[in-house]
């Protein structure tokens, strides 16, 4: 949600479950005059032939969830690659890797007072990567889970913690964590269960890794609606709660494939951009949101990118990738392999889409030298979408495709995303539905993100430079963003 109030931009930016208020100066940059040759050709495909929408829609009822590793999965592995040659796209190739394929099998909950048979049963769904379990554990509530709540709260070692999503106290300097890091953390505290309560009071229910590396952790963790969580803790102010406990969830060896378009430039040259998206999604619902939005719309930007190719300075690459939600293993396992090919020097920026449409403008990220390089883009883009506000922000953020390429320092943006309230009550949820979607935001997307494959395919030179580890490791610390590595064991400086 964004107001103007004089000449500042008041912007409330929801990060799933967390929302922080940000005030960001409105500065004008002159506008250079350039060629729009290219913005003009990908604008022309996109008002020619937008398919993401219908496309998506075809998608979930005919294949409905994407989870990676199972048969849902590959189907929709088959379907991104068969539209790519559909659609005529020329360089389109499978990148294979190995996974553990996660299944649940069995979430049984009941909630208990101690030393009584009174059990009430809670409906609940595991997370993945978490243990199987048989076994009954007394309650502990641990508010916001952050670090600052087990310094006042009870002894949890042994317990079950009770834990919000979503954040109830909006005490100043308070930041939430990531589901897995408030796991991580709780697990450092001696926690032998976690029950997660759904940040809207309702009765939703939504999964998610509990795990950040795609590694099982050792204890059973699951997640309840937000009406169970306001009701046990009004039983628990009069009675000591048990939780009994029944998980299994299965692992398997299994195969996922990333999906990947090409677009060369005529000249040759190592410089590419990669523009990314994961297909995969959880298994409650069928991903609409989360992420067919970003996953489908790439499909018409590689239409776009295959018509502006003659005019391109550097490659293109548009990614699907799969296993993002069990821990981003697709995108880690691109980025592994640029590094042993060398490749990975040359990428010059990437774009990640996740739950991305209707969009508005830029997060620059705060990447050195990148804000007035976009305000000048942003300007020539309003040119082709007079309705496009062209706003820009600088929040750097993890847990997204983006994250392994910024862990090498290479430059990452994404488009801000106006989207009512019910999309982001559903991230995850079982109520992820067709049902949710505009068409017209992926319309607009196609539009915004064709132009700025323009852009950046095209422009002479890009201002913005991969960061060396030293200044990458102390931008990383001056953005906060240190302790939620080090929570997840990704903060490679230092033990």
């Amino acid at each position: 949600m964004f107001r103007i109030k004089g000449n500042l931009l008041v912007m409330q930016i929801s990060s799933h479950y967390g929302y922080a208020i940000l005030l960001c100066a409105l500065t004008s940059f002159p506008v250079v005059a350039q060629d729009t040759t290219a913005y003009r050709l990908a604008f022309k495909a996109v008002e020619n032939q937008t398919k993401g929408y219908p496309l998506l829609k075809l998608a979930t009822s005919t294949i409905g969830h994407r989870l990676t590793g199972s048969e849902n999965g590959k189907k929709a592995e088959e379907f991104i690659f068969n539209t790519l040659k559909t659609l005529g796209i020329k360089q389109v190739e499978y990148d294979t890797f190995e996974v553990k394929t996660w299944q649940r099998l069995q979430c049984k909950l009941d909630v208990v007072p101690y030393r009584s048979d009174n059990y009430t049963k809670i409906r609940a769904v595991s997370l993945a990567n978490a243990a199987s379990d048989s076994a009954l554990y007394e309650i502990m509530d641990v508010g916001d889970g952050l670090a600052q709540d087990y310094a006042h709260a009870p002894q949890v070692s042994g317990k079950c913690a009770l834990i919000n999503l979503g954040l109830n106290r909006k005490d100043s300097g308070r930041f939430n964590l990531h589901r897995a890091e408030k796991i991580a953390l709780a697990k450092m505290h001696g926690a032998k269960a976690i029950l997660m309560v759904h940040p809207s009071l309702s009765d939703k229910l939504l999964t998610g890794t509990a795990s950040l590396t795609g590694e099982q952790i050792p204890i059973p963790a699951a997640c309840i609606s937000g009406n169970d969580g306001a009701e046990i803790r009004k039983w628990m102010k009069h009675e000591r709660l048990m939780a009994d406990f029944v998980v299994k969830n299965k692992t398997t060896k299994g195969q996922a494939r990333n999906v990947i378009a090409r677009f060369t430039a005529e000249i040759p040259t190592s410089e590419t951009i990669v523009f990314c998206a994961h297909l995969d999604s959880w298994d409650l619902a069928t991903g609409a949101t989360d992420n067919g939005l970003g996953a489908f719309t790439l499909l018409d930007v590689a239409v776009a990118m295959q018509q502006i190719a003659p005019k391109l300075q550097r490659n293109v690459w548009i990614i699907w990738t799969m296993g993002e939600e069990q821990g981003l293993l697709g995108s880690t396992h691109v980025v592994e392999g640029l590094k042993e090919t060398g490749e990975l020097l040359h990428i010059k920026a990437v774009i990640n889409l996740d739950m991305t449409a209707n969009p508005t403008g830029i997060n620059t990220t705060d990447w050195p030298k990148a804000a007035k390089w976009f305000t000048l883009r942003m300007e020539e883009i309003k040119k082709f979408i007079p309705q496009f506000e062209g706003r820009q922000t600088n929040l750097p953020g993890l847990h997204s495709d983006h994250q392994p390429f910024l862990m090498e320092g290479i430059p990452n943006f994404s488009a801000i995303s106006d989207l009512p309230t019910a999309v982001y009550e559903c991230y995850h949820a079982d109520c992820d539905h067709i049902n949710l979607i505009d068409a017209q935001w992926m319309h607009r997307s196609a539009y915004f993100h064709s132009l700025l494959g323009s852009a950046l395919g095209t422009a002479k030179k890009l201002p913005f430079k991969r960061m060396k580890a030293p200044k990458l490791k102390k931008w990383l610390q001056n953005h906060g963003l240190k302790e939620k590595l080090k929570i997840s064991g990704q903060w490679r400086w230092e033990k």
